[in-house]
């Protein structure tokens, strides 16, 4: 908006009678005091009055003091802003105006100056300011020029979103923000798109957004999702493969989301409200899951191909010497797949021999990864035989080599035994045994041998000794939870202590203790703790037995 100013002759009459001249004014050349302002009163440019009074004799009257106070008022109008008249909030500005030997005020009095200078470097800025500006020429100082200095700041109160619909852009994000003024409206964009004055944002697909505020140059930005309605999900597929070449597989689909009733389909064409698909061959399948506003969601999965599983040819041989030494074999088959082999229908096993059999019936499964399954009955055939009735063992000391096996054999022929491979010998009972496992043979004059492994113990529980309570009272006596046992060292491969709660109060693992060597001193995180607590205890053996022990303690202030 422009404003024209013109100034009233009564300026003129002041100035005659001031300067008591009256009837000699000959003449009186004013030009028009012309001012633009932009439509927030923002001065742009001025031009300067000349007023200028002749007496008879064509010269300039002596004015004295009166042409000061006019020339001051004047002397103002030539002061206008030259740098931005708004800015952020906290910033410190630079603010540059025209004019000559200008003085800057925190008041209209003038009672404080703050600069002088034409840039003055404010300070920080934390709401809208007004300064008071004075120019002196020739020594007369102006009247004083306000210049308003507005200070904005954006803020975000709220932004409300509207989810889009399944597969469209109809969402919208409204905001709700403080800090416009008058002068400096608030503008909005999303994703560094174009300023809008609406804080409305329509046709918006699902997704995330850039939310940015701006007032004049300051702005802020926040993010913010735009959701959309939860689509249909398949949390999980159960596929069940044809077996033996029938079409008896099937596919179940769990689902869950979407709106309203979900179907189903394998071809995605097909729906139906069942999530089970039964009588199915192999072969590659497309599930397709749909709600009701035809939001899909799709998975592929794979059944096998299988084909009839077909035994072609078993192979037995009969036992010898009586012993469990007949043989199953199992060749040429054609199934889908890993072939397994069992002899008891519940064990099976990658390879197609079954050896050291004893002679009798056997039925032999066969069995293809897709549970295709055929059995088979083979008869593995008798011999004369040589028989032990009865082993005896006497388990080792813990450490020591104190075990024994004894061996009964039921024959009418003289017999000799012996162990892992060592001479022969017609004592049918070995001593001095540490803790392991030993190939037992025996042999007849008839050249049969029969072996067995045989196992001799270790009993090393009952040599270790944990007392069940404590005293750490400083008195010198149970200061620690100890352990005792009738060898030099062993191996403590864990230790975990709990309180009452079940928590872990202290823990300990992998290093050599010795016999009496205390395993804890009652404290947890070095405060002193009293009360039961349980002990999971797990060490090894010189022998290379590990055993765990497990009990309370008692710890007793």
């Amino acid at each position: 908006m422009k404003i024209w100013l013109i100034f009233k002759i009564l300026i003129f009459h002041f100035y005659v009678l001031n300067i008591g001249l009256g009837n000699i004014v000959k003449a009186l050349h004013m030009s028009i005091l012309k001012a633009e302002f932009s439509s927030n009163n923002k001065l742009r440019h001025s031009d300067h009055v000349l007023i200028s009074v002749h007496n008879e004799l064509g010269s300039l009257p002596n004015t004295g003091n009166s042409a000061s106070k006019i020339s001051s008022f004047f002397l103002a109008d030539s002061i206008f802003l030259q740098s931005p008249d708004t800015y952020c909030r906290g910033g410190n500005p630079y603010l540059t105006v025209s004019g000559r030997n200008v003085k800057w005020y925190a008041d209209g009095a003038k009672t404080q100056l703050l600069y002088q200078g034409n840039t003055y470097a404010a300070p920080s800025l934390d709401k809208t300011i007004t300064f008071y500006l004075t120019q002196t020429i020739n020594g007369i100082e102006s009247s004083v020029i306000p210049i308003t200095i507005e200070i904005v700041e954006p803020y975000l109160v709220n932004v409300i979103t509207t989810p889009a619909s399944c597969g469209k852009s109809d969402g919208t994000l409204s905001i709700t923000a403080t800090g416009a003024t008058a002068r400096n409206p608030l503008k909005y964009s999303i994703n560094n798109g174009p300023l809008q004055f609406s804080p409305v944002f329509t046709g918006l697909a699902a997704g995330t957004y850039t939310v940015m505020i701006r007032i004049a140059n300051c702005y802020g930005t926040s993010t913010f999702k735009v959701s959309s309605p939860s689509s249909p999900t398949i949390t999980s597929v159960t596929p069940v493969d044809p077996q033996c070449g029938r079409q008896d597989g099937s596919i179940a689909i769990s689902a869950t989301g979407g709106t309203g009733s979900l179907s189903f389909s394998l071809n995605g064409t097909d729906f139906q409200s069942a999530s089970q698909f039964a009588n199915l061959s192999g072969g590659n399948y497309t599930l397709t899951v749909k709600d009701q506003d035809q939001c899909k969601v799709t998975q592929s999965v794979s059944l096998k191909k299988t084909i009839n599983l077909d035994v072609n040819q078993i192979h037995v041989t009969a036992t010898t010497c009586g012993k469990p030494n007949g043989r199953i074999s199992v060749n040429n088959v054609a199934g889908n797949g890993r072939i397994t082999y069992s002899i008891d229908s519940i064990q099976y096993q990658p390879t197609n021999t079954f050896d050291n059999l004893k002679a009798g019936t056997y039925t032999i499964s066969i069995q293809d990864e897709t549970g295709c399954r055929v059995s088979k009955i083979s008869e593995v055939g008798t011999s004369e035989k040589l028989d032990i009735s009865n082993i005896t063992t006497k388990p080792a000391t813990c450490g020591m080599t104190d075990g024994q096996i004894s061996i009964a054999v039921v024959s009418h022929n003289k017999v000799n035994y012996r162990l892992n491979n060592l001479n022969f010998q017609s004592d049918s009972s070995f001593f001095q045994l540490s803790r392991g496992s030993y190939n037992v043979s025996v042999s007849d004059d008839l050249g049969c041998i029969i072996e067995q492994i045989v196992k001799v113990a270790e009993q090393c529980e009952n040599v270790i000794y944990l007392p069940d309570s404590f005293t750490p009272n400083h008195d010198g006596i149970n200061e620690g939870w100890c352990i005792f046992f009738p060898f030099t060292s062993l191996q403590l491969e864990s230790l975990t202590i709990f309180n009452r709660w079940g928590e872990i109060v202290f823990e300990d693992e992998f290093h050599t203790i010795k016999n009496g060597d205390s395993l804890w001193n009652g404290k947890y995180n070095g405060e002193p703790l009293s009360g039961i607590f349980t002990y999971t205890l797990k060490v090894l053996f010189a022998s290379n037995q590990s055993y765990i022990y497990r009990g309370k303690i008692v710890i007793i202030r």
